[in-house]
């Protein structure tokens, strides 16, 4: 079986809906994330679980990498510079982005073992729900409080100029 990665994003017209997609898809397979990991040390592995295993870790390899290249190549540039309120929230949201990713890097080695040995590693759980909860926090503090400012701010031609950058992070 050949896992691919699809973008959750399949419009790039508007930088801003494709963070809100992202967002979106990020919590849901966050959610199923748990509740795998939970089946897995319940239950072991099996390959069913292994496959959707391997379809959640090749998500999150790309997903995380995207999303945040589209934030910090894209998004934070546009609004950068004009607010101080703004400005230290994305100096926050920088700082969220490097817990994730190191939170990730953790849970990547015991998710490896899994795929690779079908051995199931001590704290697993717990690593996975520190993953999640980083991820979840951090996207609900930028739906709730960063993007609704945003949306005001910034013109329709910042909006799609956005897009094209993200697009062209993917070699669109």
């Amino acid at each position: 079986m050949q896992i691919r990665f699809i973008d959750p994003a399949t419009n790039f017209s508007d930088g801003i809906k494709v963070i809100r997609a992202y967002h979106d898809h990020l919590l849901e397979q966050g959610q199923r994330l748990l509740e795998l990991i939970s089946a897995i040390e319940a239950q072991g592995v099996d390959a069913d679980r292994a496959s959707h295993l391997a379809g959640l870790y090749a998500y999150y390899q790309r997903a995380n990498v995207l999303h945040h290249q589209d934030e910090e190549r894209a998004l934070f540039p546009a609004i950068i510079g004009q607010d101080l309120l703004i400005d230290g929230m994305i100096e926050r949201l920088t700082l969220d982005h490097e817990e994730i990713e190191e939170s990730w890097r953790v849970l990547e080695i015991d998710l490896k073992a899994i795929l690779e040995c079908h051995d199931v590693p001590d704290q697993l759980g717990v690593k996975a729900a520190r993953f999640e909860k980083l991820q979840r926090e951090h996207l609900i503090r930028e739906n709730e409080d960063f993007l609704p400012l945003l949306e005001k701010r910034l013109t329709p031609a910042q909006r799609i100029e956005m897009g094209r950058v993200m697009a062209s992070i993917r070699n669109h």
